[in-house]
């Protein structure tokens, strides 16, 4: 067995001791050095120790880590966050199919002609909606709030017809009696006239003097018609109310067929 012996310190505390035993004014001496050494031993070991107690070290001292636990229960949900800003638009889509056909919607108003006036200012100042009425050769028609011009109501003149057949010969009515033989000839006089587009005009052809108008007529180039036909007041010409509805200056000839 192996005799483990002291430190510094212990070696001079047994000096010391030995001095004592030996004399009171050697160990007056030594007695303060073994202390010395005694506390310095004591300083030197708690060097090593980091200055800390035992007690502290085995408070300090770790073991190997050990196996990680289980995952706990999830936490209570957070506070909601701020609302993010809006994303960009997505692509358009294809195109959808067609729909069903609505049902027939219901009849509207009627057009109904109330008669002719000379001007647009001579116009009722109210009406009932589809009421209308012949300005010249253009209808005004009432759309509720206004009079609106729906257009000349003519449209161009057509192509001749082709000729009937002849009609069955009627029958041969009574002579008359003679009358008293006359001295005077039928004859025609003509006018030309020009009439501007959407205009109304009045056109005389006088007969000769002494003669008598007995009826009259006219032609044209386009679309133009007639309001009025009829002699004048003392038959001695044919008077003829003109309109064109073309949008062009139409012109043709207006004739009177006098007798005498």
């Amino acid at each position: 067995m192996k005799l483990r012996l002291g430190g510094p310190a212990f070696a001079l505390a047994m000096i010391a001791l030995f001095v004592a035993l030996s004399g009171v004014a050697v160990a007056s001496g030594i007695v303060p050095l073994a202390r010395h050494a005694i506390t310095a031993g004591t300083a030197t070991n708690a060097l090593k120790l980091g200055g800390k107690t035992p007690t502290q070290i085995k408070a300090g001292l770790r073991g190997v880590q050990g196996p990680a636990g289980s995952q706990g229960p999830a936490g209570p949900a957070g506070p909601a966050g701020p609302k993010g800003d809006a994303g960009p638009a997505g692509a358009a889509g294809p195109q959808g199919v067609q729909g069903v056909q609505g049902l027939k919607g219901d009849v509207g108003a009627g057009l109904k002609i109330i008669g002719t006036v000379a001007s647009v200012g001579a116009l009722p100042a109210t009406g009932t909606t589809g009421d209308a009425y012949l300005v010249g050769t253009n209808l005004y028609v009432w759309t509720g709030s206004a009079w609106t011009n729906a257009g000349p109501v003519q449209g161009p003149k057509g192509a001749t017809g082709p000729t009937g057949a002849q009609g069955v010969q009627g029958v041969q009515g009574q002579q008359g009696i003679q009358g008293v033989p006359g001295t005077a000839a039928v004859t025609v006089h003509t006018q030309s006239y020009s009439l501007a587009s959407n205009g109304e005009q009045l056109f005389t052809v006088s007969c000769a003097a002494g003669q008598k108008a007995v009826g009259g007529g006219f032609d044209s180039n386009g679309g133009v018609f007639n309001f009025d036909t009829k002699p004048t007041g003392p038959d001695d010409g044919w008077s003829i109310d003109l309109a064109n509805p073309d949008p062009v200056t139409d012109s043709g000839t207006v004739y009177a067929i006098c007798l005498g």
